[in-house]
């Protein structure tokens, strides 16, 4: 009998300890939640405070008296508008998306010195800003003894006195050398011209410069030697704070912006270069390039992004399908699409794209770059190939694209 009951206490005993610490647990359970709500929720110590810019007043500025000056008084962050101008503005959105930051040209991640040539045309590329080139120029012509008669800091301009090679005593030679701002941001371009009169003509102090070079293989020398040189210098040079105006915005070979509500790009180049650095950037990075006529300023492109190209990890793991990609085709010519594409008027004030209500080249893949304008001041637009104009976000992300791509 007392065996008995001492079993029987002992279960009980066991029972009222194991229940207490469920007890406890959903004690313990109950605070921390409610501890969450206290630290973490809308009305927490933690809350989370993004948004309440929104909820901040609008106050008027400050007005002085008309007989105190008032130059000394100005807004310390002024916040400019929003307007149709500005890259990634829609006017029709019903909330504003902040667009991402640029991606690193593609350019950059190269040498970072190399002479590019397009047609008759060569320039020294070099990945940096004009401020920190200009002293480094300048100290090349100084090692070469080639004396300097000019040096325009706002326009980027050096020119040589005459000089005279040893193995051409028949005539002199003078040089002028335009640093530029690249296409891509933080890149400079060096175009050289050299120009050449006899010895026994007496040169001209500030003579008229050809549009190209009166010789070639001379220029072509000092492009080489500069070039050479720049790539060879690893020292830390200065900074010219006067030449950094040669990079202002104004100057800017290529730029993003707004255009009808619509996301463009402009290049301010001459024709030959402007179709050839379009048809460049429409063959890499996610697009391929279907057909194009440099004469009508028309691309016909495919793109995907190169991260959905890539095998899934199944595929990685068993080999499936690493090799290269297969090409995308399509069932119609450019001249197809061109002849059936809106055009002139209609084209400006082009609808939104809805591919599946085209009845004329039904389901027709890809895209048109299409580039209008005249040389020094180009517009570089992305169309469906019904010439119709996409969404302001998938156009803003293809013509970013193609602007990280440039030469």
């Amino acid at each position: 009998m007392n065996l008995m009951t001492t079993k029987a206490r002992t279960v009980s005993s066991s029972s009222f300890s194991t229940v207490l610490v469920r007890l406890g647990c959903l004690a313990c359970l109950s605070v921390s939640l409610s501890g969450c709500g206290v630290f973490f929720g809308d009305d927490g110590v933690f809350r989370n405070r993004e948004n309440d810019y929104l909820k901040a007043d609008s106050l008027p500025p400050l007005v002085l008296p008309a007989s105190t000056n008032k130059e000394a008084l100005g807004e310390l962050y002024p916040i400019p508008p929003i307007s149709a101008a500005d890259f990634g503005y829609d006017a029709t959105a019903s909330e504003y998306e902040v667009p991402r930051p640029m991606p690193l040209s593609a350019n950059m991640l190269q040498d970072s010195v190399k002479i590019q040539r397009v047609g008759e045309n060569s320039w020294i590329l070099v990945n940096d800003a004009p401020g920190e080139l200009w002293p480094r120029i300048r100290n090349f012509l100084n090692a070469n003894n080639l004396s300097v008669t000019r040096a325009d800091l706002k326009q980027g301009i050096i020119e040589t006195d005459w000089l005279q090679f040893k193995t051409d005593l028949n005539s002199q030679d003078k040089y002028r050398l335009q640093i530029d701002q690249g296409i891509q941001p933080e890149t400079s371009e060096i175009h050289i011209t050299h120009m050449s009169v006899a010895s026994a003509t007496k040169p001209v102090k500030d003579p008229e410069w050809p549009s190209k070079s009166a010789n070639p293989e001379r220029e072509k020398w000092l492009l080489d030697e500069l070039a050479a040189t720049l790539a060879s210098d690893t020292t830390e040079g200065g900074t010219s704070m006067l030449a950094q105006g040669i990079s202002s915005t104004a100057s800017a070979k290529a730029a993003l912006g707004m255009f009808k509500n619509e996301p463009v790009m402009t290049l301010k180049l001459d024709k030959t270069r402007t179709m050839a650095t379009i048809a460049y950037a429409a063959k890499r990075d996610g697009f391929q390039l279907f057909e194009s006529d440099a004469s009508t300023g028309m691309f016909y492109v495919y793109y995907k992004n190169p991260e959905d190209a890539k095998p899934g990890w199944f595929k990685r793991v068993f080999h499936i399908g690493a090799g290269k990609p297969k090409a995308a085709t399509t069932p119609y010519s450019l001249e197809k699409i061109t002849a059936n594409m809106l055009k002139g008027e209609a084209f400006e004030s082009a609808p939104y794209s809805i591919r599946d209500d085209e009845k004329n080249l039904k389901d027709a893949p890809g895209y048109l770059v299409v580039v209008t304008g005249k040389p020094g001041d180009y517009l570089i637009r992305v169309r469906d190939p019904y010439g119709k104009r996409l969404k302001p976000r998938e156009a803003r992300e293809l013509i970013t694209k193609l602007r990280k791509n440039l030469i």
